[in-house]
């Protein structure tokens, strides 16, 4: 074989330039997207931190939360994709930055394998048979490589995006665990009121039903005997009033009234707390949120103080595409609250509307208010101002994902000692 042939130099290996690699028209449309997606700024720079591409604004970059993730050129780093956010505005930019970096990753790894197949066909055009088979066999190894790499890279992202989905799935039911225990006490004493006079009521037949069994057995001892049809009238009425036969039979009635009332009533709450955790349901269906809000407000019943004042104004609303379950949720987080912002003296008001293609959803209540400094926290996960153990944090973060999700947003107007105003609005296709 002769040595004056050309030499194949391969990428692998060679230093080069991230911006002579991956251009800014190609990342700029991910940058615009992840941008939309929440994070005030997101930006690609290059081995010497300078930006290949940026998007979003500049005025509020010093003042945010940053995060930073190393691009790779075969193996090596040679950038960096940095993400600018407000922490409290965007609860979602950290798995959002691993799924850009992953895809700008993807996109340098697919430009590597062009240029090399570029490279390599400009040299293999010129070489004698024997080097285009050895260069071939490169080539195709090479090739599998980062086929692999870029099958590796899709099978992660899709893995990030299922573990996102299963953490979100865990927290809704974490708050829903929460929510529970908050009703079991509720919900067992408003079951136990009934239950207790049933079994007093059924207690109370069983002693009654004992002295019928003694009537009727007088009656059979009574009939053998040779008496007079008015001596025999004469022993029954004195043992009639001995049993007092006539008061059980007239308490009878009231007992078998009250308690099937009790038993209904067992019936309505379990129905009503059924219907609240839409446990027969699953996904997206049509619903109407005035019926939802009437049952958050019967599961909460429990709880609302004595002395508070709970008014609502539901205007007819249209029917509204969403997860019926999960809106209970949200709006059982925020009266859940509203009840407890204020110890005495409470007042509630709840209204509903249909205007401009929105259904608009009000909750507003005179209790103690949020402070001014945590007003920017109070969709944070994890943020509570309750002392330990008597909250998750979790009541109004979870309460805004299930919102957005159902395409709407949420308002949060609030002033200390002046009370609260929650202000959901979805909107809906006539």
């Amino acid at each position: 074989m002769s040595t004056n042939m050309p030499q194949i130099n391969f990428i692998v290996g060679e230093e080069r330039r991230l911006a002579a690699i991956i251009s800014r028209y190609e990342i700029e449309p991910l940058l615009k997207s992840l941008v939309k997606a929440g994070p005030a700024i997101a930006c690609v720079l290059d081995e010497d931190g300078l930006p290949i591409c940026r998007q979003g604004s500049d005025s509020a970059f010093n003042n945010y939360s940053e995060i930073r993730y190393g691009l790779l050129v075969e193996g090596e780093p040679q950038g960096t994709l940095l993400i600018s956010f407000d922490p409290a505005a965007c609860t979602m930019a950290e798995p959002l930055a691993l799924l850009a970096r992953d895809a700008i990753q993807l996109t340098i790894s697919n430009n590597l394998k062009r240029m090399l197949t570029t490279e390599m066909h400009t040299s293999v055009v010129q070489e004698s048979y024997d080097q285009l088979v050895e260069t071939n066999k490169r080539l195709s190894e090479s090739e599998g490589r980062y086929r692999e790499l870029a099958i590796s890279l899709e099978q992660k992202v899709e893995e990030r995006t299922a573990e996102l989905k299963k953490a979100y799935a865990r927290m809704l039911q974490q708050e829903k665990l929460a929510a529970v225990g908050g009703l079991a006490a509720g919900m067992a004493h408003e079951i136990n009121n009934p239950n207790g006079f049933v079994l007093s009521n059924l207690a109370t037949l069983n002693r009654y039903v004992d002295r019928m069994k003694e009537m009727l057995d007088f009656y059979q001892q009574l009939l053998p005997k040779e008496l007079t049809p008015l001596q025999q009238s004469e022993a029954s009425e004195k043992k009639l009033r001995e049993l007092k036969l006539n008061f059980i039979l007239s308490d009878t009635e009231a007992l078998l009234s009250q308690s099937i009332e009790g038993a209904k009533r067992i019936a309505r709450i379990v129905a009503d707390l059924k219907g609240f955790s839409h446990v027969d349901e699953t996904g997206d269906a049509d619903a109407d949120l005035n019926v939802e809000l009437e049952r958050v407000l019967t599961v909460l019943a429990a709880h609302i103080p004595a002395d508070a004042i709970v008014e609502h104004d539901l205007q007819p609303l249209p029917l509204i595409a969403c997860n019926p379950g999960l809106m209970s949720q949200a709006f059982f987080n925020i009266i859940q609250n509203a009840l407890l912002s204020r110890d005495k003296g409470l007042i509630l008001n709840i209204t509903t509307k249909a205007i401009n293609n929105e259904v608009v959803v009000a909750v507003t209540d005179n209790g103690c208010g949020v402070p001014a400094e945590n007003m920017s926290r109070i969709f944070e996960p994890f943020f509570t101002t309750r002392e330990v153990g008597c909250g998750t944090g979790m009541g109004l973060t979870v309460t805004r994902e299930i919102v957005n999700g159902a395409g709407g947003t949420i308002e949060f107007d609030s002033s200390v000692d002046s009370g609260t105003v929650v202000t959901i609005r979805i909107p809906y296709i006539k």
